[in-house]
């Protein structure tokens, strides 16, 4: 007596197919907004890093003229070479320089592109909206991610 044995077809199931597609779209719901943050919180921290060299520069100016420059494009090529003519997200610096040159504010505008303090987001909180705000080299609005 011959028993003969039907081939069991080979491949997958529609149901295994759906498990392993919902499997991956929420591996990767969980890891863009992560990767998404780390980005900017580089550019956040490139942005301070670019800000303290140009405090720096500044201050060597401030020693050789007695008071800061007028304009950042005064510090190259003499006080800092190169000079960086936008901050992490592409955006202008903002530079105010005191009437008597002996102070002066120096901002990145962050993330948003935007002077001034962040709109609210009733979503999610983004700390890397917020202007970064340095006044005579010291900076006097923290970052909430550091």
């Amino acid at each position: 007596m011959s028993v003969t044995r039907e081939k069991k077809e080979q491949g997958f199931t529609l149901v295994e197919l759906i498990v392993v597609v919902a499997i991956l779209g929420i591996l990767v719901a969980i890891v863009i907004p992560a990767l998404i943050n780390a980005v900017d919180r580089t550019r956040q921290r490139r942005a301070m890093s670019d800000m303290n060299a140009i405090a720096k520069a500044n201050s060597m100016a401030q020693v050789d003229n007695s008071r800061y420059v007028v304009a950042l494009a005064n510090l190259a090529p003499v006080y800092m070479n190169p000079m960086p003519a936008a901050d992490a997200w592409g955006n202008p610096w903002v530079y105010t320089p005191a009437a008597d040159q002996r102070s002066y504010e120096l901002r990145s505008t962050g993330k948003d592109g935007a002077l001034g303090p962040a709109a609210p987001d009733p979503w999610f909180n983004n700390p890397f909206e917020p202007d970064l705000v340095m006044n005579t080299g010291q900076f006097t609005q923290s970052p909430v991610n550091q």
